[in-house]
């Protein structure tokens, strides 16, 4: 049994997110999707543009 905010899987984190982000995030979640899961998937997205960006700017240099 899972105690506190991390297990083998996951770990729990708390943010703050202007109300501005929450309306949009609501507007385009689609039907059946969680919040934790739309947060989820942004994450990884954000990590594979940053990802990118950090190989193109060292193949420049």
């Amino acid at each position: 049994m899972a105690t506190g905010s991390r297990n083998n899987k996951s770990q729990q984190i708390v943010s703050r997110v202007p109300l501005e982000l929450i309306g949009e995030l609501e507007k385009v979640k689609e039907e059946g999707e969680s919040t934790a899961g739309f947060v989820v998937a942004s994450i990884k997205g954000e990590i594979k543009r940053r990802q990118r960006k950090k190989a193109k700017d060292e193949e420049k240099n």
